[in-house]
Parts: structure tokens; sequence; C-alpha cells
């Protein structure tokens, strides 16, 4: 691997075209949930201009809860595997793959996965952390894991105040 000092540190890469089962969608709404709760990891893809569409639906969520997320493009291989280099883990919410390269490389660099609790994940590696890659809530709790960020405490209310918010 090239040498990756000069370049700023990520702190979860998902490398993966933008086909629907990638499941791009509930990573960036994990994103959104973990800035509602005041915690902002940095999240670089690499969508493709085959992809154009879907950064473009993605990029309202990104912008409107000034997200961290970071699109650099198709990347050739040797530039994918010195994105490895320089990240905190790899992130792979993919429901379904037939092979998940990624998986393989990033275990190959040592990276920590967290990925979808899935066989073909465990097919490939072992990750760090797993989640459902259905459900948002679950992807940023695996991210909070990961981080060792304590999870929102549950706010108690008195009858009284469920009744105002209800009403309000």
């Amino acid at each position: 691997m090239r040498d990756t000092a000069d370049q700023p540190p990520i702190d979860f890469v998902y490398v993966a075209d933008g086909e629907a089962h990638k499941n791009h969608i509930n990573l960036i709404a994990a994103w959104g949930l973990l800035a509602e709760s005041g915690l902002r990891p940095s999240l670089a893809l690499t969508l493709g201009s085959r992809d154009a569409a879907l950064w473009q639906q993605l990029q309202p969520a990104v912008a409107a809860k000034q997200l961290r997320v970071e699109n650099l493009g198709h990347l050739p291989h040797a530039a994918a595997l010195d994105l490895y280099g320089r990240s905190r883990a790899l992130i792979f919410p993919s429901t379904s793959e037939s092979f998940g390269l990624p998986l393989l490389e990033a275990a190959a660099a040592g990276l920590p996965i967290l990925a979808a609790e899935r066989d073909f994940v465990r097919d490939a590696c072992t990750p760090v952390q797993t989640f459902d890659p259905e459900s948002p809530t679950s992807i940023a709790r695996a991210v909070r894991r990961f981080l060792a960020a304590p999870e929102p405490g549950l706010q108690l209310r008195t009858p009284e105040q469920f009744v105002r918010e209800l009403l309000a």
C-alpha cells in the first residue's frame, strides 16, 4: 500500500456500487440517527457516475443533517485498498452478495468490519459488530458500539408530560 499519511483519516468506508441491495438508503438514515444524537462519524462512499441518481437521492438527507458523508466516486482497485488503509472500519450494510470482495479485502487489510448479520458475511469474515440491515436504528447502534459511544438514555416522562407532548 502507498503512504496515506498526507490524507485525512476516515471513520467508516463503504466500498460498493449503488445497486439497491447495497442498502445505501438505510446506511444514510442510520447516519442521520447518529447525528440527531450528537455523534457525527465520517463516512466515505464509492458511488460512481452510473450511480449518480442514487447519490442525488441521498444528498438532501446528507445536507439537511450536515452529515459527514463524502462520495469519492468509483475508485480503481489500488485506490480502494489505500482507502482501507486510512479508514477506521468498513461498514457493509448490503442485504445480499454473490461474493463480497470488500469484506475479504478489508479483513486481509486488518480493518475492523461492521456488517449485516447475514450468512454471506460470516462466510467471508468475522465482523466486530453486526446489525439488521433493514433497520437504520440497528445499524446506528452497531456504529455506537464500535465507537464505544454510550446509547442515549431513555427519557422518562410523567403521565402529565406525556399528555402535554401528545396534545402539543
